[in-house]
């Protein structure tokens, strides 16, 4: 499975996404519920009942980057995510003097970790089926670099002519055939002595 974390310092749409998913979260049980008791739907009144458990999940974000050092994007991190949305969303409206009875409390829990979870364990489930994808491997780095085929750059010595043939001969230049003797004679290359030659072998 291919790595979905997203390091702090260098956060990228996944982060993204699971922000804007974990706000429409909350903002949509928010309305539900203002909508459920009959209670005006207007900007303000909506902020009275979203903020605490925005602040919520917050804090829940700040958690997990905290002891994670990567953003909360996994499905196990909606598990710190959704606890600190509920408790900390709870507390503070108790705080102010808002609602927390018991039917809400039960509804708010089951309704944001069915939420703030289940988005996450899609995410992961959609990337389980995705295929992995091909990494380029740096030819630099020394792994899976393609196999060099040298190309033989023929016997522009005719040193195949003194000694037979070799695929190590190294090739120095084109030489014309006259001059062979004495480049020869000059890389201390000797032809081997045949009975018509009268020259001495050193």
């Amino acid at each position: 499975m291919r790595d979905r974390d997203e390091p702090l310092m260098s956060p990228g749409g996944r982060t993204a996404l699971a922000a804007g998913l974990d706000v429409f979260v909350v903002a949509v049980f928010t309305l539900i519920g203002r909508r459920t008791h009959d209670e005006p739907l207007d900007p303000s009144g909506w902020w009275d009942t979203a903020w605490p458990f925005l602040a919520g999940l917050a804090v829940g974000w700040v958690v997990v980057a905290a002891s994670s050092q990567t953003w909360p994007t996994r499905w196990w991190h909606g598990l710190t995510v959704w606890i600190a949305t509920v408790f900390g969303g709870m507390a503070l409206r108790d705080m102010v003097g808002q609602g927390t009875a018991l039917p809400f409390v039960i509804v708010a829990t089951v309704f944001l970790g069915v939420t703030l979870v289940g988005w996450r364990l899609v995410l992961w489930a959609v990337d389980r089926r995705r295929p992995e994808p091909t990494r380029r491997t740096d030819p630099r780095r020394g792994r899976g670099r393609p196999p060099v085929e040298h190309t033989r750059v023929g016997d522009p010595l005719g040193l195949e002519d003194l000694h037979g043939p070799s695929d190590r001969t190294r090739g120095r230049g084109v030489v014309p055939p006259g001059d062979r003797d004495r480049v020869a004679e000059e890389l201390d290359i000797r032809q081997p002595r045949t009975p018509e030659d009268p020259r001495p072998q050193g």
